[in-house]
């Protein structure tokens, strides 16, 4: 008898989990993956429901609230009556392991997993053979795409092969008791998948609401650059940025408001009213427009007068000049058409600009020369005319620079934790905010050393798992 389902199932519209107190039986009519599944119209009907899941609720809409809230992008809104006091004081949920994102993620990745297992059983026709190959294709992508996210906020060190990873889940999960598997070992199985998924993925699979073969490039770009494989971050994103463009400042306001611009978005999460939960819902009432949460003043500060970001991430209704002032942040607007349900962008090309020229600066021999033009590269798309090139001398001087523009133009897309915990040992900085954020009794700063930059594996795992490892410092 099975004892423990450590890493929780959702149960979507095609399946259902097994009892074993009824002895592993189940009704004529229960769905199970060798009957839920009985056609690539199934098939696809789960990678719908399995996608969907990613985004669902506290998946990544959360962890979007989180990067923003916890650390220097926001501050106590004029409206706030508790909301989201636990991160602005920078307080980790040892017990969920933050977010949720162990349970949400492992969620997803066993509804892709729960999806290959039926189309273990189908045989497609000739004429389906493309749509039976995409399912496995998605499948696959999506399964190294949320590890990689698990890793990322899980694994101590992603430049050290040898430290504790997480748990690589590619089987059903019912009763496992998983023990982490190394960096290295993790980033292995990533990599297969995406071979896996490359090799299965028909050229005609384009939507970017799906895995493509350019978000299987995007992911391995990404991938290389968080561990230190920077070659092979720079042939990837050279990739891409030879088929894609910036967006001009018109495209990148109608980007975000009302979804109307996709000219360097390579992936994004297609939020649908009554199906996923906004993402301003993390900072705004969304009924009535108050804020509990806002854009820090450092923030805000750091925006120049002719730059769209300013524009987009600020919005209409916001008075600067108040006291105290009110800084709505807008990226994620009502809109005529929207309704606060925005898609989230989750593969931009400006993000492959930024990574090839970190590559470039943190590569065995630098070109920060090449790294400075990247950057130079989105400021002029966003002031829309030709801006002075910085010069870098020191990686130190070239990671700063990045790393401010990477705040600027990724900010309230989940980036801004990451990014100081990939940063804070070269530039001997962890979290500071401005004085005027951290009113309240609200921290001001989180030290370089505090093991808040790993989240704590989920207390619940630990009890229940003899196997598993803590992160140190919980």
């Amino acid at each position: 008898m099975k004892k423990y389902f450590l890493i929780p199932i959702i149960v979507s519209l095609l399946f259902t989990v097994s009892c074993d107190d009824q002895l592993e039986r189940f009704p004529v009519d229960s769905l199970v993956e060798e009957t839920a599944y009985q056609s690539v119209n199934d098939l696809e009907a789960g990678l719908r429901g399995a996608i969907n899941s990613i985004n669902r609720g506290g998946g990544q809409a959360s962890l979007l609230a989180f990067n923003s809230i916890f650390t220097d992008n926001a501050r106590l809104g004029g409206d706030n009556g508790g909301q989201q006091l636990n991160l602005l004081n920078q307080i980790l949920n040892s017990q969920t392991g933050d977010q949720g994102t162990w349970g949400d993620r492992y969620n997803a990745i066993n509804n892709f997993n729960r999806v290959l297992a039926g189309a273990s059983t189908i045989t497609p026709s000739a004429a389906d053979t493309d749509r039976y190959n995409n399912v496995l294709a998605q499948c696959y992508a999506f399964r190294a795409y949320l590890h990689h996210d698990l890793l990322t906020y899980y694994a101590e060190d992603l430049l050290n092969p040898s430290s504790l990873g997480v748990f690589y889940q590619n089987t059903v999960s019912t009763s496992d008791l998983p023990a982490r598997q190394t960096v290295g070992e993790v980033l292995t199985e990533i990599e297969n998948d995406l071979t896996l998924a490359a090799s299965l993925m028909p050229s005609s699979s384009t939507d970017k609401n799906y895995a493509t073969l350019d978000f299987i490039t995007f992911l391995r770009a990404r991938v290389a650059l968080y561990s230190g494989d920077y070659n092979t971050a720079i042939t990837n994103a050279n990739t891409l940025i030879s088929s894609y463009s910036l967006a001009n400042q018109t495209q990148y306001a109608a980007m975000f408001n009302g979804d109307t611009d996709t000219t360097e978005v390579i992936f994004k999460f297609d939020n649908v009213q009554g199906n996923n939960a906004s993402i301003a819902f993390n900072w705004i009432f969304t009924g009535t427009g108050g804020n509990f949460i806002e854009m820090s003043t450092e923030l805000f500060n750091a925006f120049a007068i002719g730059d769209v970001r300013r524009s987009v991430a600020v919005d209409p209704s916001s008075d600067p000049g108040a006291n105290p002032p009110v800084l709505t942040i807008g990226k994620y607007p009502a809109g005529a058409d929207t309704n606060y349900i925005n898609d989230y962008k989750a593969m931009r090309l400006s993000e492959m600009y930024l990574i090839r020229a970190e590559a470039h600066a943190r590569k065995a021999a630098p070109d920060f020369a090449a790294a400075a033009a990247d950057v130079n590269a989105i400021r002029t798309a966003r002031f829309g005319s030709a801006q002075t090139t910085a010069t870098y001398t020191s990686l130190n001087q070239a990671i700063a620079d990045i790393k401010d523009e990477r705040r600027l133009e990724l900010c309230f897309e989940g980036f801004r934790y990451l990014d100081i915990k990939r940063y804070r040992n070269i530039l001997n900085e962890g979290i500071e905010r401005d004085a005027f954020d951290c009113q309240g009794g609200v921290p001001c700063s989180l030290p370089v050393s505090s093991e808040k930059f790993t989240f704590p594996i989920p207390q619940t795992e630990i009890n229940a798992n003899p196997n598993m490892v803590q992160n140190s410092g919980y």
